[in-house]
């Protein structure tokens, strides 16, 4: 089986809307593990591990200025990236929504059709919604960036009253802030991967997911790790 191909757009984001999710996925991928086999991995973990690649795909090459002065360079642009399964877009200041270059947003209303998951955190939700890719979903953002998005993007369903926000079908994960969105890509792990998998990534990271409710969750104890 091809491994997953899972894309960032590099737009000027926060840096955690994107590192900490990348981290949880990539913390369960089989590289990782594999790397990690010194430290102890149990026997056979490594083979269930997420076989996947990244992309980070840019408006050209040139490196990207996040937050903190933080430069990132791309990996790929719209013109030669390769077919995604998944794609994930971070928060921006949310007037970038209204100066965002012409090539990513036919980028994204394209990728959008082809990918299987789309997952945004912060005001991510709100660069996809100004795509019109989630008019009549219910999705939600940054949650102080709710009612902004209600006035630029009436047609989406914005809500704040959860952390994040799967739509019917799975196609969109929304999360609110950078944190929220760690948690909701945790739980797509966990749903998607078997929990030993994930555990061994949350340990690694010394991080335990939180539910809807911003409420630690229960996790179960493996090999005497909880």
């Amino acid at each position: 089986m091809a491994p997953l191909q899972f894309g960032v757009l590099m737009i000027p984001f926060q840096i955690v809307d994107c590192a900490m999710p990348l981290d949880v996925i990539s913390s369960c991928s089989k590289q990782y593990l594999l790397d990690m086999d010194s430290f102890g991995v149990p026997k056979g973990m490594i083979e269930r591990g997420i076989d996947i690649e990244f992309h980070y795909i840019g408006a050209t090459m040139d490196p990207v200025k996040l937050t903190a002065g933080f430069k990132a360079l791309p990996t790929c642009t719209p013109e030669n990236c390769p077919k995604l399964d998944y794609l994930l877009v971070g928060g921006p200041d949310p007037r970038y929504t209204e100066t965002m270059p012409k090539e990513f947003f036919n980028f994204m209303q394209e990728k959008i059709k082809e990918v299987k998951t789309v997952f945004t955190t912060c005001t991510g939700g709100m660069v996809v919604g100004a795509t019109g890719a989630l008019d009549g979903i219910e999705a939600t953002t940054n949650h102080g960036a709710v009612p902004l998005a209600q006035q630029m993007m009436p047609k989406v369903k914005w809500t704040k009253e959860k952390q994040w926000v799967v739509s019917e079908g799975g196609k969109f994960w929304t999360a609110g802030g950078a944190s929220a969105g760690m948690d909701m890509v945790a739980h797509w792990v966990m749903e998607n991967y078997d929990m030993d998998v994930a555990m061994f990534a949350f340990t690694a990271l010394d991080y335990h997911p939180r539910g809807l409710d911003k409420q630690l969750i229960k996790l179960p104890t493996i090999n005497g790790t909880v």
